[in-house]
């Protein structure tokens, strides 16, 4: 899997707001850590298993994160258009966005600078397939509660593949793969807080 990192600026457009507000009960913050029961709620998380497990895994009592928002899409290249045959005409592709459980590491833009390079290294270790590409994204986010500023981590994750069926396929493969490096990093921050309490 190749993974691209990107740190974006305050200038960079739109900013996410936690929780945000909608006059569509399709698209409201659901907050996952809270009510597990309301991963239900969320349309992209019913249909699609492997980003069910993500959700209920990262929003976990045994996570230090939790998610903001998720969306999936699938997009197809015209064949009359695309390259020769044997391309992976296909693309199926989720955004998440990540932030901590506790408030306070959200707020220091280090926090995610350290969060973004321990997963980059995780996920770069084991070639994938050249059809799998992850960008991790710092972004600005608001948070309204404190009403302050601080970061987000959007994840974005693309798949190829010569189908919608296979590209989804192996979206999956690899949204696991970013679950278990998610997970990994979160034990290993616990363990480092525990020690230096």
């Amino acid at each position: 899997m190749r993974v691209e990192v990107a740190f974006e600026t305050e200038e960079a457009g739109e900013k996410l707001e936690i929780p945000w507000e909608s006059t569509d009960p399709a698209d409201c913050y659901v907050d996952l850590r809270a009510d597990a029961k309301a991963l239900d709620r969320l349309e992209p998380a019913r249909r699609h298993p492997p980003l069910r497990n993500f959700l209920a895994a990262v929003n976990s009592g045994d996570s230090l994160f939790s998610t903001a928002r998720c969306k999936t899409w699938v997009t197809e290249k015209d064949p009359a258009t695309s390259e020769p045959a044997g391309t992976e005409a296909c693309e199926f592709a989720s955004r998440i966005d990540l932030i901590f459980a506790a408030e306070r590491p959200n707020f220091d833009r280090n926090h995610y600078a350290g969060l973004t390079q321990r997963l980059q290294e995780l996920l770069a270790r084991e070639p994938g397939p050249d059809t799998q590409r992850c960008e991790l994204r710092v972004r600005p986010c608001h948070f309204r509660a404190p009403d302050r500023r601080g970061s987000c981590l959007r994840i974005l994750l693309y798949a190829r593949g010569a189908t919608p069926e296979q590209a989804r396929l192996r979206w999956g493969l690899a949204l696991a793969r970013i679950q278990q490096a998610v997970l990994f990093v979160s034990r290993v921050l616990r363990q480092q807080i525990a020690q230096a309490s």
